[in-house]
């Protein structure tokens, strides 16, 4: 067993694109793109080490910077094996040898994560030491089949609350900016985030959410009682599918939870997704929340979810 860094040759790219889509078949990657990956990474520590036996690449391992996740001192790890060499203590020599080349100095905790279908690498992360902290999976509703009537009348009756598509309240309330801004503000601000959230001013709201090329008020429902606004969802066209639309956010003012607010408003989004062509709901995001029992109840098919994992790490000198 021989451990070396990852050289960028297209030897091992080749190697590793073999071992990636072994481990996961459905989600097959290539060369070109695993290389656009790295290219576009930014200019941060990230080691990459390769484990070969007699010649042959058995496995990969890489350990750097989770810069997306903007923590100090969290840094991820991944290793991959080639199932013909599974089972014999290699992932973790590679796990203790992207340790050893890591600054031990600058972790503080280590990231990972493993689909919940691959069992034994979340037995290989659990041996480790790492636990679970977080789900998210990927789900779709085909809206070809999706019969809007139908579930509407099986789905709780939220009245009095009124239903109205942003587009039409552009034309018909005049402060729905300073509505739509305080609505969203405060949807985003119940949720669980790592630092208090700053209010946006209305120019910085209007550049940043609605003057995007995504954004449709068409798609974007709002839920009214009387006159206050109370609840919204949003679905956005995807980038790399054109018969497909996003859930991209649900909220509901606390105080009318759990009335079937949010159904409805998902039912009249996908009402008007269905009637301008699209072909289905895409969604990601934790199956086990609430949006995710909602979506469950809709009909949406759900992949196996991706488990995030962490392992805090001893401060020097401990």
């Amino acid at each position: 067993m021989h451990l070396r860094d990852f050289n960028d040759s297209d030897a091992d790219y080749r190697a590793l694109v073999q071992m990636e889509n072994q481990t996961w078949p459905d989600t097959p990657t290539t060369v070109e793109a695993q290389r656009e990956m790295a290219a576009a990474r930014p200019d941060i520590r990230w080691d990459q080490r390769v484990c070969e036996i007699d010649g042959s690449v058995a496995g990969f391992g890489s350990c750097g910077e989770a810069f997306w996740l903007g923590e100090p001192g969290t840094f991820h790890v991944y290793v991959v094996v080639s199932p013909a060499h599974r089972r014999q203590g290699i992932g973790s020599r590679i796990f203790r040898d992207l340790l050893n080349q890591a600054p031990a100095a600058d972790i503080r905790t280590l990231n990972s994560g493993c689909r919940e279908d691959q069992i034994g690498g979340m037995r290989f992360l659990q041996s480790l030491g790492f636990v679970a902290i977080d789900r998210d999976a990927d789900s779709e509703l085909d809206l070809a089949r999706f019969e809007v009537l139908r579930m509407t009348e099986r789905s709780p009756d939220p009245s009095p609350v009124q239903f109205r598509p942003l587009a039409s309240l552009t034309e018909n309330c005049p402060d729905w900016l300073e509505r739509f801004r305080d609505l969203d503000y405060r949807i985003q601000a119940e949720a669980v985030a790592p630092e208090p959230l700053n209010r946006p001013s209305a120019e910085q709201f209007a550049e940043e959410h609605l003057n995007t090329r995504d954004f449709d008020p068409n798609l974007c429902w709002i839920a009214l009682d009387g006159s206050d606004w109370i609840g919204m969802t949003e679905l956005r066209p995807t980038a790399d599918d054109d018969t497909a639309v996003q859930a991209f956010r649900t909220g509901v003012d606390r105080v009318w939870r759990r009335c079937g607010v949010a159904t409805a408003l998902k039912l009249h989004a996908f009402g008007s997704a269905k009637a301008k062509g699209y072909a289905k709901v895409v969604a990601y995001g934790d199956p086990d929340s609430a949006v995710g029992h909602i979506h469950r109840k809709l009909g949406f098919q759900f992949q196996p979810a991706w488990i995030g994992m962490r392992k805090p790490l001893p401060s020097p000198g401990r």
